[in-house]
């Protein structure tokens, strides 16, 4: 229920869930993880919180707002009471002891009561405008897990974000009248009016690993039809001109991503469903859920259209219908693969929609591919592999630029073609399926051979080393291609002498040298090696013409100025 102005959104259920048999091993389960998620917003002690520190993505916690769920009473359908005990300190993860294990195949149903406090907006999930505004994320007690005989589920982390199984949903919401609602997930008929002057509004969702919602009176809505599927943008009336170039991206980005990986929730979810958050709500901007996304984290809304950051954020978590809705990765355990392929896909997009340029004004262009190796050279021997809590600082580095730098070098190296293949087979093979790391490199060594796969896996998802190529002149004669670090690319050297160029391939563990008459020298001239740390060095040029390189060296901090406004990434 909820009325205006709130000081908190409330949500009391009395829930019957049923378990489903998912257990895919011949191992009972002793016992039942539930996720609480938003006990993380309890207070500014919690563990998320000391992690997060004030702001979460440039957002500040209200103290005098938080956000909490209590799980008053959970029982089995015969009545049996079931005890819940913490996990964590904050109870952010939460254990049911069952009176027997639950055998391969066998299906129990729980009644389960609680009560859901939303906290003021600031990371995801809540409410703003003065209660006139509610996006419902991470809102109700959510299962973990259970896979190969254990449970894959953690306390929630400031880093961390979600893995939850696939299932079927239906959701009643009750809300003051003239309230506009966008959910996961299908309407189910007319919304129901009350006496007391409330509507309860009836959404099913099916094969989704989450459900949320987001509502106001103050919504506007655009609709339109791709491919039989429905799809709406709700919005503020202000931002109307944001969300008609949120729908635009939209569009355009079903057409790509369902050609490239398999159609848009491989034909099984008929709604798409967007919220453009207002901007005291920006918190809950830029997340993803099943059939279901918001944007306008991160100031992206109100630009000029040379500022493409509104078509950039929508690519993302578009994108997240794919590797995380549908595909399902453990983002907690491995959060590059959600988000990492979830940003490449933007990346291949952006190049294809708005031809590459997240700002291209008054000639200065900037790519999306630079922004994120800007932002890659910062913390350049991180890892991709790791827990989300495990890289503090570098987790943007280790779970979006890397990947993305990363897999834009691999494209580079064995074609557009080649990687493509290899995404589409993954995406389709792996549907519904939560795959892991393991799950990913077979399908490289099966499309790209096994030596690629060895060097894409070793050196860059688990290694930390770096790349430096340099050109330098030792003498008046002599001309060296070196590299330092131990990453390695296989590029090509550019010489130009009196009589014309030379292109020669540069392959790894050998330097290159050259004595004569060289007019100029250039490694990577067809800019493969993106992981490259400093592309200032990687040319000599006998007589420089200072006028270009003047204009490159302001280019180039011009780049790094841009990549690190206010954090880019989602």
């Amino acid at each position: 229920t909820g009325s205006m102005p709130a000081m908190w959104w409330k949500s009391e259920r009395s829930w019957p869930r049923s378990v489903p048999p998912i257990d895919l091993t011949d191992v009972p389960m002793p016992d039942l993880i539930l996720h609480l998620y938003l006990n993380a917003f309890r207070s500014s002690e919690t563990m998320w919180m000391q992690e997060a520190g004030p702001m979460h993505r440039g957002y500040s916690y209200d103290s005098a707002y938080p956000g909490w769920i209590e799980v008053h009473d959970v029982r089995l359908s015969d009545g049996t009471p079931l005890e819940l005990t913490a996990v964590d300190e904050d109870m952010t993860l939460a254990r049911l002891s069952l009176p027997q294990p639950v055998a391969p195949g066998q299906e129990i149903t729980l009644e389960l009561s609680y009560t859901a406090h939303l906290p003021k907006v600031f990371a995801r999930t809540g409410w703003a405008d003065e209660g006139a505004f509610v996006l419902a994320g991470q809102w109700f007690p959510k299962f973990g897990v259970w896979e190969a005989g254990t449970w894959h589920a953690h306390p929630f982390h400031a880093n961390s974000e979600f893995f939850a199984d696939f299932g079927h949903y239906e959701v009643a919401l009750t809300l003051p009248e003239g309230w506009q609602v966008a959910a996961t997930g299908t309407l189910q008929g007319m919304p129901q009016e009350h006496e007391d002057g409330t509507v309860t509004h009836t959404f099913q969702a099916d094969h989704v690993i989450d459900f949320a919602w987001g509502a106001s009176p103050k919504f506007r809505r655009l609709s339109s039809v791709w491919q039989g599927v429905t799809v709406e943008v709700f919005y503020y009336p202000a931002q109307r001109r944001d969300a008609r170039r949120v729908m635009a991206a939209t569009l355009a980005g079903l057409e790509r991503y369902s050609a490239w990986y398999g159609p848009y929730g491989q034909g099984l979810y008929p709604e798409l469903t967007v919220v453009v958050v207002p901007p005291e709500a920006g918190g809950a901007g830029g997340m993803e859920y099943p059939t279901f996304f918001t944007v306008g984290a991160l100031g992206s809304l109100g630009m000029p259209s040379c500022v493409r950051m509104v078509e950039v954020e929508t690519l993302h978590e578009l994108a997240h219908q794919w590797f995380q809705s549908v595909i399902a990765t453990d983002e907690a355990e491995e959060p590059w693969l959600d988000e990492g392929l979830t940003d490449f896909s933007t990346l291949r997009a952006m190049r294809v929609i708005e031809s590459e340029g997240v700002i291209d004004c008054w000639g200065w262009p900037l790519s999306y591919l630079a922004l994120r190796r800007l932002e890659y050279t910062v913390m350049p021997e991180t890892p991709m592999a790791g827990a989300a809590w495990e890289f503090g600082e570098a987790y943007p580095v280790a779970t979006y630029s890397k990947p993305v730098v990363s897999l834009a070098t691999l494209e580079r190296w064995q074609g557009e073609e080649a990687v493509a293949r290899f995404l589409h087979t993954y995406a389709t093979r792996y549907a519904f399926a939560h795959p892991t790391a393991a799950d990913l490199r077979a399908v490289m060594e099966e499309t790209m051979g096994a030596e690629v796969a060895a060097w894409f896996f070793g050196q860059l998802v688990e290694g930390t080393g770096t790349l430096d190529a340099q050109v330098t002149v030792t003498d008046a004669q002599r001309v060296e291609a070196t590299r330092t670090g131990t990453l390695c690319v296989p590029v090509t050297v550019e010489v130009g002498h009196s009589t014309g160029v030379d292109r020669l391939p540069w392959p790894c563990g050998e330097g290159m040298q050259w004595e004569g008459a060289m007019q100029r020298a250039w490694a990577d001239p067809d800019h493969v090696a993106w992981l490259d740390l400093n592309l200032v060095n990687n040319a000599w040029q006998k007589d420089p013409d200072w006028g270009m390189w003047l204009g490159v060296l302001v280019r180039w901090l011009g780049f790094f100025q841009g990549a690190f406004r206010g954090g880019a990434w989602w």
